[in-house]
């Protein structure tokens, strides 16, 4: 799906959202979930593309698998935390948004911490 079919299902997803808004309240959240489960399920492909592209530029760099994984669940977990924020202030529900973007902070510090703990020992060792 290229960026046009993303861009019209975007918003024909946000004229439904608008639409059921008003109408039934309760399912327009549904709406933008679906729409967004549509575009994210279309790029799926893109996203595999990109895991093997980054994961060949480490290879060709010598720099572990273990590293481009941590790099890659981060920046997943990132994209899904951004989006569950979103749906949650479009909602009206800044506070849970607020607790969804911490929960992902804190998810990904955690997962980087092995990497971080390397960082760590490398610098030790060079200022030995």
């Amino acid at each position: 799906m290229d960026i046009v079919k993303a861009a019209f299902v975007g918003i024909l997803t946000a004229i439904v959202y608008a639409f059921l808004r008003n109408i039934r309240p309760e399912a327009a959240p549904l709406a933008v979930l679906g729409g967004s489960a549509v575009i994210l399920t279309a790029l799926g492909g893109r996203f595999l593309d990109i895991f093997s592209g980054a994961d060949e530029m480490m290879n060709l760099a010598g720099l572990g698998k273990e590293n481009i994984s941590i790099l890659m669940k981060s920046l997943g977990i990132f994209v899904v935390t951004q989006f569950a924020a979103d749906i949650c202030y479009d909602n009206s529900c800044s506070s849970i948004a607020a607790a969804v973007e911490l929960a992902g902070r804190i998810g990904a510090v955690y997962l980087a911490m092995p990497m971080l703990e390397t960082v760590a020992r490398l610098a030790i060792g060079l200022i030995r």
